[in-house]
């Protein structure tokens, strides 16, 4: 079968999962999650505190939200971004929602387009398109498009910060690292990326402007400290529920104690920096894989993080199945559909299997097309993978995953004056996503697990051999120009000192 008729296919079940099998939306507001950026825009513009439940005073007036009962979605992002949420919020909602939308397609593109830049060899077309097929596949990216999340304008940014650190100043590498920033516990990845003075300059930079940014925007709400214990508290409020997508909250469902639960998850953590600060000592590993490894890796350390931040993986299941050959190939595209697959949405959503099913179909068909060489019959082997999200989700039927704020009471309201934090926490139980269902946890450990097999595979492809290793033959998607030497096809240009 050729490439071109690979990615007619995979293009024909991309539109029929948006167009034909979608499931009914849920109750709300498009780009749920950007209501809380847009709120607390409105609440920082009229001096009150955005991390407070004053925000949910602008919240109720958005259309779509009920106003009935309380339904507070808190904000914690950035206080330094406060600024361009209140631009937007200045904005009738119908108009910045366009916006932001509009933003959220650009995101997924320069993440799409800048991660096959990063991949090495010759693009043409049909790769083009083939990399636009894998991100409609890839269900955090999607999610997070979906939710107007800015964890997808963080990954966009961190996967172009190398591209941009190629430009002899370092003032548009600063720029993205800041964009970047808007979703911190993402960003972290970029240090594995310093190296060059041109580079610690660019990051010190855009530090420099969150940090002091932050502390203006927050200079009558109590500054920086009081920033902290909002992250504080609201990790507490989440820690093991069913949304989180961590390995402590994982175990907590698998029925570990939860002094035991976070203790396992901080040794997994203390282990992963570890292992990562080897790779990024080791000379074997170029700048730009050393940002690969740490974003395969990050998931596995985070402390916090929901579904959508997943999207950071996918810059190396990118490259670990572009770079990879045989056998390492099977597994790195394997472990890509793993993380690419939203597991929990399956229980979430029960009428979204077929949606699932067609989207992983595309990106697999994408990952082959994307695939070094001749198209081999172990090109085919991925495609299993449909057959996997149709079995799992017949599984899970019987474990529902109730959906906020669908499964909120009718009449759900706090009378008592309590912290953001601790409504968003009552809003969650009430709901019911406290509930420790095992299912639940399996299902997220797929998506860690891809994870750790996509950082293998990343490991083992992106290692640049040693001098006294023949280089082994590098070959580019469905065409039939030779790749450069690893060295080469995983670009890193000079940078100047």
């Amino acid at each position: 079968m050729s490439a071109r008729l690979l990615v007619l296919v995979a293009a024909l079940c991309a539109a029929a999962a948006a167009l034909a099998s979608r499931p009914p939306p849920t109750h709300g507001p498009a780009l749920r999650d950007f209501e809380s950026y847009y709120a607390a825009g409105s609440t920082w513009r009229y001096g009150t505190d955005p991390y407070s439940r004053d925000v949910w005073r602008a919240e109720r007036t958005i259309p779509g939200v009920d106003a009935g009962h309380d339904e507070l979605l808190p904000f914690v992002g950035p206080p330094f971004a406060l600024p361009l949420w209140d631009a937007l919020a200045r904005l009738p909602w119908s108009g910045a929602a366009v916006l932001w939308g509009a933003v959220m397609a650009l995101g997924l593109a320069t993440l799409a387009f800048a991660s096959l830049r990063l991949a090495g060899g010759s693009v043409d077309a049909l790769d083009g398109i083939a990399v636009l097929a894998f991100a409609a596949g890839f269900g955090p990216l999607t999610s997070g498009v979906a939710l107007g999340q800015a964890a997808v304008v963080s990954c966009a940014a961190i996967a172009l910060t190398p591209l941009l650190l190629r430009f002899p100043r370092p003032f548009p590498a600063a720029g993205a690292a800041l964009v970047a920033a808007l979703q911190p516990n993402l960003a972290i990845v970029l240090a594995a990326r310093a190296g060059s003075r041109r580079t610690w300059i660019a990051f010190a930079l855009a530090a420099t402007f969150a940090l002091g940014g932050s502390a203006i925007a927050l200079a009558n709400l109590g500054g920086l400290p009081h920033y902290l214990a909002v992250l504080r508290d609201h990790a507490g409020s989440e820690r093991f529920i069913a949304i989180q997508v961590t390995l402590g909250a994982v175990a907590r469902a698998l029925g570990a104690p939860a002094p035991l639960a976070g203790t396992l998850a901080l040794a997994a953590a203390a282990l992963t920096v570890v292992l990562v600060a080897l790779q990024c000592a080791s000379k074997r590993y170029a700048p730009d894989a050393r940002l690969a490894l740490a974003c395969a890796a990050l998931p596995l350390a985070w402390p916090f993080a929901h579904e959508h931040d997943l999207t950071i993986a996918f810059l190396p299941c990118l490259l670990a199945t572009r770079r990879a050959l045989g056998t390492t190939w099977v597994l790195a595209a394997f472990a890509s559909l793993a993380v690419a697959v939203d597991w929990l949405g399956l229980a979430q959503r029960g009428n979204g299997s077929t949606e699932t099913a067609l989207l992983t179909l595309a990106a697999a068909l994408a990952l082959a097309v994307l695939a070094r060489g001749p198209l081999r019959p172990y090109h085919a082997l991925p495609l299993l993978a449909a057959g996997a999200v149709v079995l799992v989700a017949a599984a899970t039927r019987a474990h529902a995953l109730p959906t906020w704020p669908d499964a909120l009471p009718a009449r759900f309201e706090l009378t008592h004056q309590v912290p953001a934090p601790e409504v968003w926490r009552a809003e969650q139980l009430a709901s019911g996503i406290g509930a420790l269902d095992p299912v639940w946890g399996w299902l997220r450990l797929l998506s860690l697990a891809g994870c750790a097999l996509v950082w293998a595979a990343a490991g083992v492809t992106l290692r640049e051999p040693r001098a006294t290793e023949p280089a082994s033959p590098r070959r580019s998607g469905p065409s039939s120009t030779p790749l450069p030497p690893p060295a080469a096809a995983y670009p890193s240009w000079p940078e100047t000192s």
